[in-house]
């Protein structure tokens, strides 16, 4: 019986909750790419950086998700769930740190100050790529299945 409301309480939190925060991850990392940091490169003025905001929200779903054992679950049943779900927070925050980069170059009217910004943006990305890959080649993202689920 127990397992039964286990897997009853995680079908309802992965189509209630943990669904709609990964299809929010893939919206917000479009939405941050082409609205924040292009718009600030075309206007040449910042906007309010939302990135971190919406890595607090997904960072809470996501830790909920594994502290819980029956949410837990979710990984289990579907193994691809927990390397995307880790891959784009990977990806927000590093863009987060990009945009946010971006907007305090921007507070200036000036030019070197822009191309600085934009110089130390590019070279962020490019580092934080290179260390997410040897991060997750020493440490690959795999759930260790054990025999019983709790």
């Amino acid at each position: 019986m127990k397992n039964v409301i286990s897997n009853i309480l995680a079908i309802l939190w992965f189509f209630g909750v943990l669904i709609w925060t990964v299809l929010f991850l893939f919206i917000g990392n479009i939405m941050i790419f082409f609205m924040d940091i292009v718009g600030m490169l075309k206007t040449g003025f910042t906007t309010s950086t939302i990135g971190f905001a919406f890595l607090f929200i997904a960072g809470f779903v996501f830790a909920i998700t594994g502290w819980v054992p029956a949410f837990r679950r979710c990984y289990y049943k579907l193994p691809w769930l927990y390397p995307l779900s880790m891959m784009l927070t990977m990806h927000l925050g590093i863009l987060s740190i990009a945009e946010t980069i971006l907007a305090k170059g921007f507070e200036v009217i000036s030019t070197p100050r822009h191309v600085v910004a934009i110089v130390i943006m590019i070279i962020q990305v490019i580092v934080c790529r290179v260390l997410m890959c040897i991060y997750l080649k020493k440490n690959p993202m795999v759930l260790h299945k054990y025999d019983r689920v709790e």
